[in-house]
């Protein structure tokens, strides 16, 4: 299992906006093969090195990340969400295997 992590920097637009924000992007779990969970989380930080959001999503493999980046429900949720970010940060790591 994968686990992708995107955390952003909000432009002021994109933060009056973080309702519509959370809704696109949990809107896609259920409509892409192998995403298995999607969560979202406004941060309560205010330090100067704090961004405004996260996303955290498992998928069931790495081709199934790679077929997220590319289906057209993840293209029309970056639509809504990339002109509203200021600038963003992506992790990707394998989740140990139980037993």
């Amino acid at each position: 299992m994968i686990r992708h992590v995107v955390l952003w920097r909000l432009t002021s637009r994109g933060r009056d906006r973080l309702h519509d924000i959370e809704a696109a992007l949990r809107a896609q779990l259920g409509r892409i093969p192998g995403l298995l969970r999607v969560e979202t989380g406004r941060n309560v930080a205010t330090s100067r090195h704090a961004v405004d959001f996260a996303l955290v999503c498992d998928f069931e493999s790495h081709e199934a990340l790679n077929g997220y980046h590319r289906h057209p429900v993840h293209m029309q949720t970056r639509a809504i969400v990339d002109p509203l970010a200021e600038a963003h940060w992506i992790v990707d790591y394998e989740l140990p295997t139980k037993g």
